[in-house]
């Protein structure tokens, strides 16, 4: 992958077009991980030091990760980051594709369905904080369609089973 610009000759739109669609994407990052972390974003800081701290070296300030979040460089045009700071940017939201993630439509659609699949995993493992349930999804996750349908149904009659008991618990405990 080349270092320069990704400008280019495109006319006059095409990195305003291009800097506002870096921004977005990075918005959303930025957000993913904000709502993992309780609601606080991570401050352009500590993305650079992280960023940078995976490359090895400074490959990123936080002025340039402010600019491509707000996608405007110091002169209040159209930022234009090179192709290797697109592509450690993204490595330091854990993302591989690094720059295509930024660049390419088809590729940030497929990351962000992946990044969705992700969150949802995390939000199952966090609300039900049982590591059997997480090996049972698990497992069912190899299943037929047909064996499939035949757990969630054993689910809710055991469902079904363990509500009645608690009702008959609770009016049990209640005197009736």
């Amino acid at each position: 992958m080349k270092a320069g610009p990704i400008g280019g000759q495109g006319g006059t739109d095409q990195p305003v077009g291009r800097a506002s669609e870096i921004a977005r994407r990075l918005d959303r990052l930025i957000a993913r991980e904000a709502a993992r972390s309780g609601g606080r974003p991570p401050a352009y800081r500590e993305l650079a030091d992280r960023i940078n701290g995976l490359a090895g070296r400074d490959v990123i300030s936080r002025d340039t990760v402010r600019n491509l979040h707000l996608g405007l460089n110091q002169k209040g045009q159209a930022s234009n980051p090179t192709v290797e700071t697109l592509d450690w940017l993204g490595r330091g939201f854990g993302i591989s594709a690094g720059a295509s993630y930024f660049l390419d439509d088809a590729r940030a659609a497929v990351v962000d369905e992946q990044l969705d699949q992700l969150e949802q995993i995390g939000g199952l493992r966090q609300a039900l904080g049982n590591d059997g349930v997480v090996n049972l999804l698990q497992r069912a996750s190899a299943l037929s369609d047909g064996s499939l349908k035949v757990l969630l149904a054993l689910a809710d009659n055991l469902q079904q089973v363990e509500e009645r008991a608690a009702d008959r618990d609770t009016g049990q405990a209640d005197g009736k």
